[in-house]
């Protein structure tokens, strides 16, 4: 197994002179997804400034009052999440997948986006994103329950801090685990839902921490970025994706070898 300075050595080696190329991809990506929330807030009749408000107070009736109560809008929101969103991100971080497998010879980042997300597999990418992630999402329920209960039957301080903890960690730990589905559902297009998911499970058997510690490994960059008003982003995420590239083919080649 590589070392973490190793993988992200070899992901600047893949976007040396293409940082550019990549960061312009990355605002395409941010325009992309920003232009349907906001095609969503103009058709929708969403008092805009309200709805943000609402969301950062945590205000759900005004949340509601925000959108005018507009169930259909919300309907069509999830629909497009479940169709839309999800295999263009798997398209994303694949396409960087693409650019570090290439050694930087694979240019077209931004066009695969599409070309990857919405491939001849798109239908077995809408189903395996979106299953998988309705089953990761009641996993980790049972955790935010025990969780409410503790706080709402304890009324202790040290009981709940303890608690809020555990359903952190578990959470945390959750999230690893399934980490590498985005990569399976495009390298492995073969394997079924609860396949994919066992894949994901077998690969990350004992590189969780090493995971958890690459990504920590980028957290000075990221509070850097909010100083560039998060310009400075465009240029990061690619790297960080770029990176954990980088991990999912050393643990998928490692894999192989020790086969």
């Amino acid at each position: 197994m590589k070392r973490i300075t190793q993988l992200k050595d070899e992901a600047l080696d893949a976007l040396h002179g293409n940082f550019g190329r990549a960061a312009l991809a990355t605002l395409g990506f941010f325009a992309v997804t920003n232009a349907i929330s906001f095609l969503f807030s103009l058709t929708g009749g969403i008092n805009i400034l309200q709805y943000y408000k609402a969301m950062l107070d945590g205000d759900f009736s005004s949340l509601f009052d925000a959108t005018e109560g507009n169930v259909f809008l919300s309907i069509i929101q999830f629909l497009v999440g479940i169709f839309f969103t999800a295999p263009f991100g798997v398209g994303v971080i694949n396409a960087f997948r693409a650019l570090f497998e290439s050694k930087g010879e694979d240019k077209a980042i931004f066009t695969n986006f599409f070309k990857i997300g919405f491939s001849k597999n798109y239908l077995h990418i809408v189903l395996v994103s979106f299953v998988s992630g309705l089953l990761i999402g009641l996993m980790i329920v049972p955790a935010l329950l025990v969780m409410i209960l503790v706080i709402i039957i304890f009324h202790n301080i040290a009981a709940t801090i303890i608690f809020v903890i555990a359903a952190v960690v578990y959470t945390f730990w959750i999230g690893l685990m399934y980490s590498q589905i985005n990569y399976i559902i495009v390298n492995n297009p073969e394997l079924d839902i609860i396949d994919t998911m066992r894949r994901s499970r077998t690969l990350m058997d004992g590189n969780k921490w090493r995971f958890f510690l690459l990504g920590l490994s980028f957290l000075g960059w990221i509070i850097l970025g909010i100083f560039t008003l998060c310009i400075g982003y465009l240029w990061l995420i690619p790297y960080i994706y770029t990176t954990e590239s980088a991990f999912y083919c050393d643990i998928r080649d490692a894999e192989k070898i020790a086969e």
